[in-house]
């Protein structure tokens, strides 16, 4: 419990401090608004349903890149995994993507989708070295012994598969996922902000900064961070779950 309260809550408390005396010293709501009116601010969006919808498209959206991105980098993954011609084939590719701002990728693909799809396209690009590589190198980290184990006694594939290398890339696949998953929500509301899709957290932040409304702004934003948060817990518990498995069957 003190670890909790030292660990979020004083650092919280001194932000908020600052933030609180940094707005009476500025004056100007326009620059800096107050916690408390940025709260108020807050209170009065999420009772708006309207809002709450451009939260759920976000989401759909964020998940959806999440698990197209899932499928291709553990295929690729284990494509590069296993053979070395494909791990020189896509180094390229993959490291000019990780070197590309994602602003670049924004913009083209608004040439080449609609709104709406923008967002899952780009984070589907963004996350997709992270994955990839997390599989890639569990694979690369299996056991040599459990490798040589498996052949003398004669395991089948899918014994392979269950018992040695999926309890083996489990641990370095969940890392590379859980970070992509953070990732994908801020390159989505990124991509909404730019592209703007009807309904979409990113587009009711851009509204905001356009009607020059900075409390809704930091309301949002600060949504938008709390979100994130509860999202990659969720998923955090759900890999823990699975690594349970995995210690059951290791």
């Amino acid at each position: 419990m003190k670890k909790i309260l030292f660990v979020f809550f004083v650092p919280t408390a001194i932000l908020l401090c600052v933030w609180y005396l940094a707005s009476i010293h500025i004056a100007s709501s326009l620059i800096l608004p107050s916690p408390l009116f940025v709260f108020t601010r807050f209170l009065l969006l999420i009772k708006e349903n309207l809002f709450w919808e451009h939260v759920f498209y976000t989401i759909l959206r964020t998940i959806l890149s999440f698990l197209y991105s899932l499928v291709i980098s553990i295929i690729l993954g284990i494509a590069i995994g296993f053979s070395k011609s494909f791990s020189l084939l896509l180094k390229m590719p993959l490291s000019v993507i990780k070197a590309t701002p994602v602003v670049s990728f924004i913009l083209l693909a608004l040439f080449w989708f609609t709104t709406s799809q923008v967002p899952i396209f780009v984070s589907v690009l963004m996350t997709l070295p992270i994955i990839t590589s997390s599989v890639a190198l569990g694979i690369a980290n299996i056991d040599i012994k459990l490798r040589q184990m498996a052949r003398v006694y004669g395991l089948t594939k899918k014994q392979k598969i269950l018992h040695i290398y999926l309890p083996s890339v489990f641990p370095s696949f969940a890392s590379g996922a859980l970070s992509a998953f953070g990732l994908s929500w801020k390159v989505v509301v990124a991509a909404e902000v730019i592209s703007l899709p009807k309904r979409a957290i990113g587009t009711s932040l851009q509204t905001a900064k356009v009607h020059i409304e900075t409390a809704d702004v930091f309301a949002i934003s600060l949504l938008i961070i709390a979100l994130s948060f509860v999202l990659e817990l969720l998923l955090s518990a759900l890999f823990k779950n699975c690594m349970k498995w995995r210690e059951k069957d290791a």
